[in-house]
C-alpha cells in the first residue's frame, strides 16, 4: 500500500437481508484517502453515506471487502485492536452529535480523552473558535453545539475526521463556516477529513469530491 495513504477500501460491500429481500447499502467501493486530504462524498438521503461512514470508521463491519488504515487490514485484527485504532486514530462528528448535557464544553471535550486534560480541551476548542468554555448544551445555539463535538473529535491526537452529514442543522452561513473550520484544521494540523454530505453547495468550497448513489460510486473528480 501506498505510504502516502491514510486508508484503503477495497471492493466494499454491505448487504441486509430484510425478510425475503436482499439490500445492498454498499456494492463495490475501491476508495483511497491520501493523508492530509479533505474528501467529501456527495449524493442523497438514503445512498449509502451513512453506512459507509460506519464502515470507514469501523464501527461497523463490512459484508465483503478490507479497510486498510495506515497500512494495516482492519478485518484481520480482533475487535480489541480496531477499538485501539478508532481511539487513537479516527475523530467523528455526526449530525446532531450527542454532548452530554449536563456538562459543560469543557467536559463535554474531555470526556473521551485517555487522560483528562481541561488546558488541551480549552485549546481544541479555541481552534474551532469556541471561547465559552463553561456553556451547557441547552446554552449553545445549533452552530455552538457542532463546534464543540469537532473539538472533542479531535481529542487523543486522532489523524482522520469522519464527519457525517455535519451541516444538516445548519443554516447555509453556518454552514459554510463549520466546513471553512475544517479546510482550515485540514491545512494547520494536517488533519485528513472525510465528510459526507447531501447539500451541493459543500462540494464548491472545495475537496476531492465523489458522488456515490444506491451504494455505490458514480463520478469521481477533483474541484
Amino acid at each position: 500500500m501506498d505510504n502516502d495513504n491514510i486508508m484503503v477500501l477495497e471492493d466494499i460491500w454491505k448487504i441486509y437481508n430484510n425478510g425475503e429481500h436482499v439490500i445492498h447499502s454498499l456494492a463495490n467501493i475501491d476508495y483511497t484517502i491520501e493523508e492530509g486530504s479533505f474528501n467529501i462524498i456527495y449524493g442523497p438521503s438514503g445512498s449509502g453515506k451513512s453506512t459507509l461512514i460506519r464502515v470507514m470508521g469501523l464501527l461497523e463491519l463490512p459484508t465483503m471487502g478490507n479497510v486498510w488504515i495506515k497500512g494495516k487490514n482492519s478485518a484481520e485484527l480482533p475487535q480489541k485492536k480496531r477499538n485501539i485504532i478508532i481511539r487513537e486514530e479516527i475523530g467523528f462528528l455526526f449530525q446532531g452529535s450527542n454532548l452530554i448535557h449536563t456538562l459543560n464544553a469543557i467536559e463535554n471535550v474531555t470526556l473521551p480523552m485517555i487522560h483528562t486534560d481541561k488546558e488541551l480541551a480549552r485549546k481544541l476548542l479555541e481552534k474551532v473558535d469556541f471561547h465559552d468554555y463553561m456553556k451547557l448544551p441547552n446554552e449553545m445555539s445549533t452552530e455552538d453545539w457542532q463546534k464543540v463535538c469537532l473539538a472533542r473529535a479531535m481529542v487523543n491526537n486522532h489523524s482522520i475526521i469522519l464527519a457525517d452529514e455535519p451541516t444538516g442543522d445548519l443554516h447555509t452561513s453556518e454552514s459554510e463556516k463549520l466546513i471553512k473550520t475544517l479546510h482550515e484544521l485540514n491545512r494547520t494540523e494536517n488533519l485528513t477529513v472525510v465528510i459526507t454530505t447531501n447539500n451541493e453547495n459543500i462540494p464548491k468550497l472545495g475537496g476531492k469530491l465523489t458522488k456515490i448513489a444506491d451504494g455505490t460510486f458514480i463520478h469521481l473528480n477533483k474541484l
